[in-house]
């Protein structure tokens, strides 16, 4: 069945090679309480799947059966990532919308809905509307052991909080400007790579306008945006969750422009420009150019910029430490 695949930047610009802290989750922590999560026996398009939910949470993790992960695995990816959610919705002030919940978390990539794309990714179902995603939690570790203590520990959740929060921008904010479209913008790794790193305490939120990646893909945005906001118009990290509260406001107002097939037209990203305009107080279309965001979404307004000309190779990215 054909899905709806969001956030599929595998490999080339997925979890591979996304900017991802080169080390995370390094130090100590507090010993994270791990606890028995409710099951259930559930479809997801026609295939069996036990799915484990706390009643309320708006992310379920998921398993198809017969499951070949220790349960205790589950149960400690469950706490580890449940402590570092609501960090990350801090910094964004919003979750996922309540219309793709709950989003469903699976752990591993080869099951019948994560295995038609290499490694980690966020989608849609195209039955259901709803949205999931694809990790193997904090990543390999040679003994379940280990892998035990590793998932239990908020900061070790940069990958699921990462395809997390592309599902936040689902609905939310469309590459498509007349007949030109870009999922490059929707995928929105300008702010996915850079915020999940700082949701799990690696990197000090005054860093925040500090990274810019030097040495860009060439298969995506280079990932100046942030650098370029805080540099021409004073952008600092609160304005993330500010203006992303202003975005969802205007998909519920019915104010988007795109019809998706979500329960309200989905805004553009000029829309979203013009909310940044609003809370920043300056034009910030020179900064959206000079980060290589292409000048067909905001009605062909500028010329590319020299140096986004020349980002047309695969490189390394620069590590976000």
């Amino acid at each position: 069945m054909i899905r709806i695949f969001l956030a599929s930047i595998i490999l080339m610009v997925g979890l591979a090679s996304c900017n991802l802290p080169s080390t995370p989750g390094e130090g100590t922590s507090t010993p994270t309480a791990i606890i028995p999560i409710p099951v259930s026996s559930i479809q997801i398009e026609g295939v069996p799947y036990k799915a484990y939910q706390i009643p309320g949470d708006p992310f379920r993790f998921v398993c198809q059966e017969p499951c070949p992960l220790d349960q205790q695995y589950i149960f400690a990816e469950y706490a580890g990532f449940r402590l570092a959610h609501p960090k990350l919705i801090q910094l964004t002030g919003v979750d996922t919308l309540t219309e793709l919940q709950p989003v469903d978390m699976h752990l591993v990539i080869d099951d019948s809905i994560c295995r038609e794309l290499l490694g980690g990714h966020a989608g849609m179902y195209a039955s259901t509307r709803k949205a999931y995603t694809c990790t193997d939690g904090p990543g390999y570790y040679p003994t379940i052991e280990e892998k035990l203590q590793k998932a239990a520990q908020p900061e070790n959740q940069y990958f699921p909080l990462h395809e997390y929060m592309h599902t936040i921008f689902f609905g939310r904010i469309s590459g498509k400007a007349g007949d030109f479209q870009d999922y490059y913008a929707e995928f929105f790794h300008d702010f996915v790579v850079p915020l999940p790193s700082h949701a799990i305490g690696i990197v000090d939120p005054a860093e925040f306008c500090s990274y810019r990646n030097q040495n860009p893909s060439g298969t995506d945005y280079p990932l100046w945006l942030i650098s370029e906001l805080c540099r021409q118009n004073g952008f600092q990290l609160t304005h993330v969750a500010l203006s992303l509260i202003e975005l969802d406001k205007l998909y519920q107002s019915g104010g988007g422009q795109v019809e998706l097939g979500f329960t309200h037209p989905v805004p553009t990203v000029a829309q979203y420009r013009d909310i940044l305009n609003r809370l920043l107080g300056s034009d910030t279309t020179q900064a959206f150019a000079d980060a290589c965001w292409p000048p067909e979404l905001f009605g062909n307004s500028y010329s590319v910029p020299p140096a986004c000309l020349s980002i047309s190779t695969p490189a390394t990215p620069t590590p976000f430490r």
